[in-house]
């Protein structure tokens, strides 16, 4: 994971939540469906892709003036440094090439339609009622909502891990956190540092 900005820039939010949303994620095994991410990046380019992946998901986390973005995987132990590379591989990727248009307007559409279908419960519409008054001093309705999300563009992605991986020689250090009985296998911090030096 990697260092973004909190709840107090509403448009790196929704950035960084169009980028979880693109970059999806899952499980090996999935039942398919609509709106299980199966279409997701991760999805199509990892889990379809190497047999040993078990799942691999993208996730967020926000808090008043910062955040992480990050991607975390699961494999057998011989095989979590793959997970570790191929992952980063994906933050590299982001990095230089702008996503496509169909990806990018997918990622866009499902994140408001997250959005709206969570709003229907009210458990969750007065938690984000208090978490907007507290954070903003104000509640944004669903159109306003809608149309910040529109607003994002693919370059403000390309951006935002670029501003999360560092500039040049000043590059974030990535935050790694490591499950398991042979963690031997995953490479180190440094390693995965250096990596993203090259």
């Amino acid at each position: 994971a990697f260092p973004t900005l909190g709840w107090e820039s509403t448009h790196d939010v929704l950035s960084t939540c169009i980028l979880q949303t693109l970059l999806g994620g899952g499980n090996s095994f999935s039942a398919g469906g609509p709106g299980k991410g199966m279409y997701s990046r991760l999805y199509r380019q990892v889990l379809n892709r190497y047999h040993w992946a078990e799942s691999c998901e993208a996730f967020t986390s926000f808090h008043h003036e910062a955040g992480l973005v990050g991607m975390s995987g699961s494999a057998v132990p011989e095989r979590s440094g793959d997970v570790v590379r191929v992952l980063a591989e994906h933050f590299r990727r982001l990095e230089v090439d702008l996503v496509e248009d169909e990806e990018f307007d997918r990622a866009r559409n499902m994140l408001k339609c997250n959005v709206l279908t969570q709003l229907e419960s009210r458990l969750v519409l007065f938690e984000d009622v208090g978490r907007q008054i507290l954070t903003y001093g104000r509640r944004e309705g669903t159109e306003e909502m809608c149309e910040k999300i529109d607003s994002v563009t693919k370059e403000d992605l390309r951006d935002l891990i670029k501003r999360a991986l560092g500039d040049g020689e000043k590059r974030n250090t990535p935050t790694l956190s490591v499950v398991g009985d042979r963690v031997d296998y995953v490479p180190s911090q440094e390693e995965i540092q250096r990596w993203f030096a090259s």
